[in-house]
């Protein structure tokens, strides 16, 4: 019985020890989110080696009472939050950083914010894009990726999620060290690209 008791009170020392590692980041939210009374934050242990190392929360503040909207446990190497407008709606999305490679090319994970709802919307396939960068004005994104050569990729988010365009550009020199052109590429690819998105609709 004593055994028992010092084993409980042992486990229970040692699951205080482990909450008291973790860490809760509240992030600044854009100010739209602030005056609605939406919060974001970033719950992570610093030694947690696992994939699923952080639990995001977004929520909302009610009379004085937080109402959990969306958490989920995602991989974050660096925990970092950006407020970007990704839909083109004027309302900034929530991107929480995922991983970094060794050409410091960085990865993400799309939340689309909706007030009207109350809801988030997490873009399946998003958190593959490497620096993803929103064309506002055509609605689609692009990417410029650091490697051996640097290359621009298009994608369009159709739903829930990503579609890749299929084009690839190559920017530098061939193997014969002649210019690949690539402003000149980009401009041609992104003509394609929306004269086929404009024979879809």
């Amino acid at each position: 019985m004593k055994r028992s008791l010092i084993l409980i009170i042992l486990l229970i020392f040692q699951t205080l020890l482990v909450a008291q590692s973790k860490e809760v980041v509240k992030i600044n939210c854009d100010s739209i989110f602030n005056k609605k009374g939406y919060s974001v934050s970033l719950e992570f242990d610093p030694k947690d080696q696992t994939i699923l190392n952080v639990l995001f929360t977004f929520s909302k503040k009610i009379k004085g009472k937080e109402k959990i909207i969306h958490q989920e446990r995602l991989h974050s190497q660096f925990q970092n939050v950006e407020f970007i407008d990704f839909n083109g709606d004027g309302i900034k999305d929530i991107l929480i950083e995922n991983t970094s490679d060794v050409r410091s090319n960085l990865t993400y994970n799309l939340f689309i914010v909706d007030f009207k709802n109350q809801n988030l919307r997490k873009i399946e396939g998003f958190d593959e894009i490497k620096n993803p960068n929103y064309l506002k004005e055509y609605d689609l994104i692009d990417c410029l990726v650091m490697s051996g050569k640097n290359w621009t990729s298009f994608y369009k988010i159709e739903g829930n999620k990503i579609k890749d365009l299929g084009y690839v550009i190559q920017d530098g020199e061939d193997d014969n060290g002649k210019d690949l052109e690539y402003d000149k590429n980009y401009e041609l690819t992104l003509a394609k690209i929306l004269k086929s998105e404009k024979e879809r609709k």
